[in-house]
Order: C-alpha cells, then sequence, then structure tokens
C-alpha cells in the first residue's frame, strides 16, 4: 500500500496520485469497505451540505451504502488534485453523475473533497463541499423536503 509520508506532504506527487486513486475507486466501485479502508479509527467526516458531521470509518461506509441506493449508476470524474505544502492534506475535485433510483432524474455536479491525512497514511479528515441546493434544484425538490 503506498502511504503519504509525513515530510513529503505534497512533494510525493505520486503518492498522492495512487492514493487518490484509490479513493476514486473505491467510490466508482460503490465499495464501503475499500472506502473505509483508506480511514483511520479517528475519522472525523463533515459534509455541510448535509449538516451532519460523522466519526469513524463506519460513516463513510455507510456513506457509501446509501450513495449506492440512492444513485445506483453514480460515478465520480476526479477533475483536479492539490495537495497542501505545510501539511499532509489533499483537496480532490471531482464531478458527480447519477441518476436518482426509481426515476429518470438526472444530477450532475462538481465537488471537493478536503483530506487530511495523517502519518499513517490514512484519511483522519475528511469534509466534502459541493452546492446542495444545485443538487435539490436538479431532483425538482425545495430544500425544505430534504
Amino acid at each position: 500500500m503506498t502511504t503519504i509520508v509525513a515530510e513529503a506532504a505534497a512533494t510525493d506527487i505520486r503518492a498522492l496520485e495512487v492514493f487518490c486513486d484509490r479513493w476514486e475507486k473505491a467510490w466508482n466501485e460503490h465499495d464501503g469497505d475499500a472506502a473505509a479502508a483508506l480511514c483511520a479509527d479517528d475519522l472525523v467526516y463533515d459534509e455541510p451540505a448535509l449538516g451532519e458531521t460523522a466519526h469513524g470509518p463506519d460513516s463513510i461506509r455507510a456513506f457509501v451504502t446509501q450513495m449506492a441506493q440512492a444513485f445506483p449508476d453514480y460515478s465520480f470524474t476526479r477533475m483536479g488534485l492539490y495537495g497542501e505544502v505545510t501539511r499532509r492534506a489533499v483537496l480532490v475535485a471531482w464531478r458527480f453523475s447519477g441518476t436518482l433510483a426509481g426515476t429518470d432524474r438526472r444530477v450532475e455536479f462538481h465537488g471537493d473533497d478536503r483530506l487530511e491525512l495523517g502519518e499513517d497514511g490514512l484519511i483522519h479528515a475528511y469534509r466534502c463541499l459541493y452546492d446542495y441546493r444545485f443538487v435539490l434544484s436538479q431532483l425538482g425538490r425545495a430544500e425544505s423536503e430534504k
């Protein structure tokens, strides 16, 4: 397994790419176990759009499962990868596309994952940012209906 070395936060670009390839693959294969395996036990998972902060790898495992149920054909396409120069952190810009289960309503939007990595090479803090109102508008819903 490729890990991110503490003193080479953003200088080992290949290690960042390999790690983010694994992150993207886990999500695109709807594999909650693989996504959770990249997260530390003390993970803090923050998704402001949903008004939730969760903890631990099980929260990621559960969210991948929920996403696969809600959007069975969902996929993420990485649009950019940006390494922090002063700490072990990376921003992954992505594009989501998927069809809401039981409908023909297709959703496409951009977002960013902000991943803070520990010395163990695992994600300790994960913040997922995107425009939730835009997602709801594509689904024909008002924010009060969420």
